[in-house]
């Protein structure tokens, strides 16, 4: 377990806002920590066996019998000082300040692949019905082969069913599908327009579709299309 030199951190007298009690507060790396219990310099074995039990509490389970998830290892802090050791614990406020942005940063990710799945499935559905009309039914299976070869995304013919049957606006994401395999997909048929319809007609069809599109939908599209 590492020990941190008192020179690399900064200590100072602090109160907060709902306890007009002054404490001791330490800076480290941009986050402020709480002192948690200091320890004389001989004791140093007892610091370090707190600040671990802390960290992986491996006596406690709940009810379930399943393990206590362990602490964040930057949560504690061991710091070397002049004739002692002193333990610090990661302020209560940053640490909800952390967890808060944290789960903010899932929601924006979240969306964002979301946002990315409604305007390909858009695309696609929008795709197809025009393959239908200029290629016809046997060709459009044709088409559906080579499609099928050419996404992993795709194994069967149930899972094109699937995507022609959904609603291009659920709110829902498809847990199988990551946001690269999104982008790849509207690569794909993109290209494959372009191949089986010609470059200059593909391409146009394509942009007219994206161009009926919401603001956000069609960024998205020109900019993984590069077009």
């Amino acid at each position: 377990m590492s020990i941190i030199d008192a020179q690399l951190v900064k200590i100072e007298i602090s109160t907060l806002p709902d306890d007009p009690q002054s404490r001791l507060s330490l800076n480290y790396q941009g986050q402020s920590y709480d002192l948690r219990q200091a320890f004389a310099s001989h004791k140093l074995d007892r610091a370090q066996q707190l600040q671990q039990s802390l960290l992986v509490p491996s006596s406690c389970t709940t009810r379930l019998n399943e393990s206590v998830p362990s602490a964040s290892p930057n949560r504690y802090l061991l710091v070397r000082e002049v004739d002692y050791y002193s333990l610090w614990e990661l302020n209560r406020l940053t640490v909800e300040l952390v967890s808060s942005l944290g789960d903010s940063e899932a929601d924006d990710d979240r969306d964002a692949v979301l946002e990315l799945q409604q305007a390909s499935i858009w695309l696609f559905q929008e795709l197809w019905l025009q393959w239908q009309d200029l290629l016809g039914e046997g060709q459009l299976k044709v088409f559906a082969k080579e499609l099928l070869s050419v996404s992993p995304q795709l194994q069967t013919w149930v899972d094109l069913d699937r995507l022609l049957m959904l609603d291009p606006l659920a709110l829902d994401k498809l847990g199988s599908w990551s946001e690269l395999d999104f982008q790849a997909f509207d690569r794909q048929i993109y290209h494959l327009t372009q191949q089986k319809l010609g470059h200059q007609f593909g391409t146009k069809l394509t942009i007219d579709i994206i161009e009926a599109m919401p603001d956000s939908s069609r960024a998205i599209l020109l900019d993984i299309l590069e077009i």
